[in-house]
């Protein structure tokens, strides 16, 4: 048996240095093998007892790597003479790699995507499962990535003959583009779309304090709910950063003229910016009584509820709904109940905290979340005047307005309202 290091001089790294391979002969045969060294080619001593020179900074440790490589096929040919088998050198075979499925249909992409992001709420998950089954009613089995501007233009009639506004159309553009991107190819120039939004509802201050002093003596759902929105109100948050929070997201901190005030330290789902905020005694009072722990439903589940609470409150004056279908703007006069949704709350608090610090916008904006003003980490200038402008909108008495506390039952009634059925729970 023989063993002979050669150095592969045609695929050089970015340093100059070469793979060296150990060739094995035995019985007319040879087998070339990997050996994990490379070095300069000036260092390279094929004939010599040390194969790398000790120019080499890593020349010791190669040396001894290429050693153990020859005595490990040094003891499997005198294993295999012992036991009268045929000799194989130990080459590690190689890795074949494995072809990615194919991706086509609708279907084929949604699958991908579902699997590339897994860790996708109810409704995020649930976000192209409509589109999708709008492109296969559209044509069957379409072969995505084969889109061509003419099929766009015709779906995008198609989609709008259906009556779909705006901001819902944009999912599927956003959809299609994710098909080209998961097939590794470039997204076409005109694969686009512009949107444009209505104003969105928000409460006014009487109507917010109406909503905290709203009976609700036996409706648990309804009295969570509320919670819910009120603790999304008071510290301006989107529905995907409420469902994040745990009980080390909030601790007490010392406010200058304040005192110990229960703090949110969170970084916001959708920007990744920090977010700092003193709770209100009204939001420390929620806080208090779920310890944390928030009964936060799945987003469609809320928006229901909130329709319900927001009818109950009487909140029916006229808001103005101005949707866009391809870019033409419809309106429609509706009570505000019918419109209020999960992102509501975090409008409502910023009109309040403008209406609170007499229009004080970087501090609407610090709350909010938006990066830059206030300068970083300033929770010790900014945090007393966000409490003293939600005790301005709301009042002392509203500001620490006792939170009825559900009493959970078995076996409790139903009530069925607005096409929902809410379980009733007795009062002590």
């Amino acid at each position: 048996m023989e063993y002979t290091f050669r150095q592969v001089l045609s695929r050089p790294d970015k340093e100059g240095r070469c793979r060296i391979i150990l060739d094995v002969t035995w019985e007319g045969q040879r087998q070339k093998m990997p050996t994990g060294v490379s070095c300069l080619p000036e260092h390279f001593q094929p004939g010599a007892k040390r194969v790398v020179n000790p120019k080499d900074p890593q020349a010791a440790i190669y040396n001894a790597k290429l050693a153990a490589l020859v005595d490990k096929v040094e003891k499997v040919q005198l294993q295999a003479a012992a036991n009268e088998e045929v000799f194989v050198p130990p080459v590690k075979p190689k890795r074949v790699k494995s072809q990615a499925p194919k991706l086509t249909t609708p279907t084929d992409f949604h699958v991908a995507w579902l699997a590339e992001n897994p860790h996708q709420s109810t409704s995020g998950a649930r976000r192209y499962k409509q589109v999708v089954a709008h492109l296969e009613a559209f044509r069957a089995e379409w072969p995505i990535t084969t889109l061509t501007r003419k099929e766009y233009l015709d779906y995008m009639a198609h989609v709008a003959s259906l009556g779909l506004v705006d901001s819902t159309t944009i999912k599927h553009v956003k959809f299609l583009r994710e098909c080209f991107r998961l097939a590794g190819l470039a997204v076409p120039s005109w694969l686009k779309m512009q949107v444009r939004y209505g104003r969105s509802p928000a409460l006014q201050a009487t109507e917010l304090r109406k909503l905290i002093n709203l009976p609700l003596f036996e409706q648990e759902i309804l009295i969570q709910e509320r919670d819910m929105f009120l603790l999304q109100t008071l510290l301006m948050l989107r529905d995907s950063d409420l469902r994040q929070l745990k009980p080390h997201h909030v601790t007490t901190l010392d406010l200058p003229g304040v005192g110990p005030t229960p703090v949110l330290s969170i970084r916001q789902v959708k920007t990744g910016d920090e977010v700092r905020l003193p709770l209100p005694p009204l939001a420390a009072s929620i806080w208090a009584k779920y310890d944390g722990q928030l009964p936060v439903k799945v987003q469609q589940h809320r928006n229901r509820y909130m329709k319900l609470l927001m009818e109950r409150a009487g909140l029916t004056r006229d808001f103005v709904r101005v949707r866009y279908v391809q870019g033409e703007a419809t309106e429609e006069v509706v009570p505000l109940w019918q419109v209020v949704t999960t992102h509501t709350a975090r409008h409502t608090g910023a009109d309040m905290i403008m209406l609170g610090s007499g229009g004080d916008t970087n501090l609407k904006e610090k709350a909010l979340g938006h990066a830059g003003v206030y300068g970083h980490d300033a929770l010790e200038r900014y945090g007393p005047a966000l409490l003293k402008a939600w005790k301005t909108v709301l009042g002392a008495k509203a500001e620490n307005a006792p939170k009825s506390k559900p009493i959970k039952t078995q076996n409790a009634p139903k009530y069925t309202g607005g096409g929902m059925s809410i379980g009733l729970v007795k009062r002590q």
